[in-house]
């Protein structure tokens, strides 16, 4: 194969690989940032600005109007993008050797953190704003409640994912 040839062929490689790991970093990031700026941030800034609950809870449901289908296509991205590392050459599984066993004990932490928080947003997206949007006044304040602490689940499950993640790629290194 010509030098040029095989040069592209290694940009492109690593193009490839820059671009995998730009979605699964950036992807995951974003999904943590976005989840502390609407707990700990939007949520308790705007409840202090509105009057009533009720035009606070109109102003949430317009604000996340529409979110939960493009949140489900960051977590197949981040999924997606997860799975392509572990099978990319120098990202790949780690199943032989003295550390194997850990490399796959983290590999296993990361699917199962990433399962518990899809599966807070689902209980979230699918019960508990349907609950939310039809919560008498007083049922109201015991929703948003349960909604603060999944939220919160579902930041230390992302937010330790992350770490993991970054902590798995130095050991290998």
């Amino acid at each position: 194969m010509p030098p040029n040839v095989l040069a592209l062929e290694t940009h492109l490689v690593r193009l490839s690989e820059a671009s995998v790991l730009a979605v699964h970093v950036l992807g995951g990031g974003i999904w943590v940032g976005v989840m502390v700026f609407s707990i700990f941030v939007l949520h308790p800034r705007a409840e202090q600005h509105f009057k009533r609950d009720a035009d606070f809870e109109d102003f949430i449901f317009t604000v996340v109007h529409g979110a939960r289908w493009k949140v489900v296509a960051g977590m197949v991205g981040i999924l997606a993008s997860g799975v392509g590392l572990s099978l990319w050459p120098g990202h790949g599984i780690v199943s032989e050797g003295p550390t194997a066993g850990l490399w796959l004990g983290i590999y296993a932490a990361k699917l199962a953190l990433f399962g518990l928080a899809a599966g807070c947003f689902a209980y979230v997206s699918w019960v508990l704003w349907p609950r939310r949007t039809f919560a008498t006044p007083e049922e109201l304040p015991a929703i948003k409640a349960l909604f603060w602490r999944v939220g919160v689940v579902m930041i230390l499950a992302n937010a330790t994912n992350l770490v993991l993640g970054i902590a798995a790629h130095v050991w290998r290194s």
